[in-house]
C-alpha cells in the first residue's frame, strides 16, 4: 500500500520538479499539498501547484490548501532572480481552470496527521512556517506524524542565501528553530547533499526530445530561467535538484546516509541569519532534541530514480 504523504511547498522551479517526481511515484500517495510563502508569494505558490496538477492531468488530485503569507516574525524575502516573478520561470505555464483556493493549510496539516498518524510523511520543501503554526496550535496532533523530511540548512558547505544560510531557513529562521527543537521525527536534507546532484540543460533537452510529451515540453520551458541563473552564479547550464532530493528521501530513506545530531538555527545574528549549527563532534546529549541530518547521497541511484519518474 502506498505511503500517505503531505507536501508543504513554496512552489518554485525545483519544487515543481519535486511535485512531478512525487505524483509519479507509486510508492507514495500524495494526500494533500499545502503552500507557504518563500520562493514567491503564497498565492503564486498555490496557483503553481494547480498548474502542475493540470499539466499532469492528475485524475484523483490531492487536496490543496494555502498557508502562511509571511514568516513568523519577518518581512518576506522571495527569490524572483532564481525562479522568475511567477515562480515557474516566467514560462507562461497555463492555468486552464480557475483554482478554488482553500486557506486552511495549518488545519489541513493537523487533520492529515490525525487521519494517518505514524504512516504519514510530511515533505517540507519550503520555509517551515506552516509547520511552526501547526506546532503552536496542536503539538500533540502534529507529533503523531511518522516522519518530516525538511529540505533546508547548510552544514559543511556555504549557504545559497548569503555566506552561511540556505534559503528556506533564511526566510523563516524562527520557524525552523521551533520545528527542529520540538522533538519531532525530522530528517534535514541540506545543501550538503542537494548540491551533489543537478539536472543539466543538454540532458533535459535530450530526455524531453525522446518523450515529446506536453509535460516534458513544459518542464523544458519552466526550467530554462532557473538553469540560466545557475550558469550565471555557479558556472554550469543546469540546476540543482534541491527539492527532488527531499522527495527521494521520503520515497527511499536509504538513498542518503544521515547522522543524528542536535541542530540550532541562528535567529539573532546580523550576518548569520538562518545558519544551521550542528554538534557534529559529539553524540546528542540526554535531554537535548536531536534530528537526523543527511550528509551523503547515492547520486547514481537518485538520478536513475528521478529521471525514470520525471520523463514518464
Amino acid at each position: 500500500m502506498p505511503r500517505p504523504v503531505l507536501i508543504d511547498t513554496d512552489t518554485g522551479v525545483d519544487d515543481a520538479l519535486a511535485l512531478i517526481f512525487a505524483l509519479r511515484s507509486p510508492e507514495i500517495s500524495v494526500k494533500a499539498i499545502t503552500t507557504v510563502a518563500g520562493n514567491v508569494q503564497v498565492s503564486k505558490c498555490t496557483r503553481n501547484v494547480h498548474r502542475i496538477l493540470q499539466l499532469l492531468q492528475v485524475a484523483d488530485a490531492p487536496v490543496i490548501a494555502q498557508g502562511a503569507p509571511a514568516p513568523l516574525r519577518r518581512r518576506l524575502v522571495t527569490a524572483p532572480e532564481v525562479h522568475g516573478d511567477d515562480g515557474l520561470g516566467n514560462a507562461g505555464i497555463p492555468l486552464r481552470r480557475p483554482a478554488r483556493i482553500r486557506k486552511d493549510a495549518v488545519r489541513m496539516i493537523l487533520e492529515t496527521c490525525e487521519r494517518y498518524g505514524r504512516r504519514l510523511t510530511i515533505v517540507a520543501l519550503g520555509p517551515l512556517t506552516n509547520l511552526a503554526f501547526a506546532l503552536k496550535e496542536d503539538r500533540a496532533t502534529l507529533s503523531r506524524v511518522g516522519r518530516i523530511v525538511s529540505m533546508g540548512g547548510a552544514f559543511r558547505v556555504p549557504g545559497n542565501t548569503g555566506p552561511v544560510a540556505e534559503f528556506n531557513y533564511y526566510v523563516d529562521p524562527e520557524a525552523a528553530h521551533r520545528v527542529l527543537n520540538a522533538g519531532l521525527p525530522v530528517t534535514i536534507v541540506p545543501l550538503d547533499v542537494t548540491q551533489q546532484v543537478s539536472l543539466m540543460r543538454k540532458e533535459a533537452e535530450y530526455r524531453a526530445g525522446r518523450r515529446a510529451s506536453t509535460a516534458a515540453k513544459a518542464i523544458l520551458r519552466f526550467t530554462r530561467f532557473y538553469m540560466r541563473y545557475h550558469r550565471t552564479t555557479e558556472g554550469f547550464l543546469g540546476g540543482y535538484l534541491h527539492d527532488p532530493v527531499a522527495v527521494a528521501v521520503a520515497l527511499e530513506p536509504s538513498i542518503v546516509r544521515s547522522r543524528r545530531v542536535h541542530v540550532d538555527v541562528e535567529t539573532k545574528g546580523e550576518r548569520t541569519r538562518g545558519m544551521t549549527v550542528a554538534e557534529l563532534r559529539h553524540k546528542p546529549r540526554p535531554g537535548r532534541t536531536a534530528v537526523h541530518v543527511a550528509f551523503r547521497i547515492d547520486r547514481e541511484r537518485f538520478l536513475k530514480l528521478f529521471h525514470e519518474r520525471l520523463w514518464k
